[in-house]
């Protein structure tokens, strides 16, 4: 498949501008990433998958049914994505190709497959319908500011 062309844009966050959601995507890359390694998968917050005629880039994306891509770019949208909001809603990530979202919203946390939408209280956990070793909180895509980790002076 052939990527976007470099003078196009790639829509999602960017760390510049989303520096908070780009730093909880990546803790729960981290938090994914064990499981999805032993299901011979790939985690990433830098997939790049094409819908309706433009490209974005989902806060996380877990590759676990394919050949991971050497470049990150996807032809249908993973086995999970983890959206923690726009500019793609969870039901279009669904329609991008993706078998399950693990959804952020003014809301509260769903778990978004085709079948079905359900929303999780406080304490629950999502798992992927296909693959119950992916796992997670569902208290971790809402959580609050990361403390500052900076030594002081």
């Amino acid at each position: 498949m052939v990527g976007p062309h470099p003078d196009e844009p790639i829509y999602g966050t960017s760390w510049r501008r989303h520096g908070e959601r780009r730093q909880r995507a990546a803790r729960i890359a981290r938090t994914l990433r064990p499981a999805a390694h032993a299901l011979g998968g790939l985690v990433s917050t830098e997939l790049i998958v094409p819908y309706a005629g433009r490209w974005y880039r989902p806060d996380v994306g877990v590759v676990v049914d394919a050949d991971p891509p050497l470049d990150g770019v996807l032809e249908v949208a993973p086995a999970l994505v983890v959206c923690l909001g726009g500019p793609l809603r969870g039901a279009d990530w669904l329609r991008a190709g993706a078998g399950a979202v693990w959804d952020c919203d003014d809301d509260g946390v769903a778990l978004l497959t085709r079948r079905a939408v359900r929303r999780m209280a406080r304490g629950q956990w999502l798992t992927h319908p296909d693959e119950p070793a992916l796992r997670l909180a569902a208290d971790d895509l809402t959580a609050g500011p990361l403390a500052d980790a900076r030594i002081g002076a």
